[in-house]
């Protein structure tokens, strides 16, 4: 990674967080609102629905902050870069949901308070080793695409030939039908995804029930283009 690449992308991971910052503090506001109106807010639940946003927001940021450096660099530097921005974030995470707790204990006592910010810890903690789990596992697939690239195109250069060649449908044709397929699903409201991961999940099962053997790799680079244009559009 040069210098160049690590400017870039330090500027699209500052763009990822303040996305982050605007769309936390913005779905906390009406998550109290929407709880204050329904006579609620000063209840467990609150801190359960501030607990389900910090998680879509934390998981919505990785999406995004993979996706965008993945079009600078895909070296173990680069995905550090993410790593390191992912750290701060939670502690930006956190200081909401203790904006939760105290709002739904502020009608009770310090031995209240104290069991609620306990328990909603333990969960916080929860989703932060889950995050991590999932930055160790997009970690492998983030540098192993660029590495087997070329080897790929070369392979599936291959398949195209004997599939024609052996006179059966050429590969084209399957990602052509596998394609039609999403295309439906997404517009009679079948596939709403909310991530790439949700993207990909649907492409491998249309492939396994029609009997197509797809590499991982493969379809990953599939479902990020089509996840990237769904964003660009949003």
């Amino acid at each position: 990674m040069n210098a160049n690449e690590k400017a870039q992308i330090h500027l699209r991971l500052n763009q990822c967080n303040s996305k982050l910052s605007r769309e936390i503090d913005e779905s906390h506001r009406e998550l109290f609102a929407l709880h204050s109106a329904k006579g609620c807010l000063q209840s467990g639940s609150t801190v359960i629905a501030s607990l389900k946003l910090i998680e879509d927001s934390a998981n919505s940021f990785l999406d995004h902050a993979i996706e965008t450096v993945a079009q600078v660099c895909r070296q173990d530097a680069a995905f550090d870069c993410i790593v390191n921005a992912t750290t701060p974030n939670l502690q930006l995470l956190k200081q909401h949901l203790k904006q939760a707790i105290a709002h739904a204990t502020s009608r009770g006592g310090v031995t209240q308070m104290t069991s609620v910010a306990t328990s909603a810890d333990e969960k916080f903690q929860a989703i932060c080793d889950t995050l991590m789990e999932r930055l160790a596992i997009e970690r492998y697939d983030f540098v192993k695409v660029a590495k087997e690239h070329s080897v790929l195109e070369e392979q599936s250069a291959k398949l195209v030939v004997q599939s024609k060649n052996n006179g059966g449908k050429p590969l084209a044709k399957h990602w052509d039908a596998m394609w039609a397929e999403i295309a439906t699903q997404l517009w009679n409201g079948d596939l709403e995804p909310k991530r790439q991961s949700d993207i990909k999940k649907a492409m491998f099962d249309w492939l396994n029930s029609n009997g197509i053997d797809a590499g991982d790799t493969v379809v990953t680079e599939r479902a990020r283009a089509l996840w990237q244009r769904i964003q660009a559009d949003g």
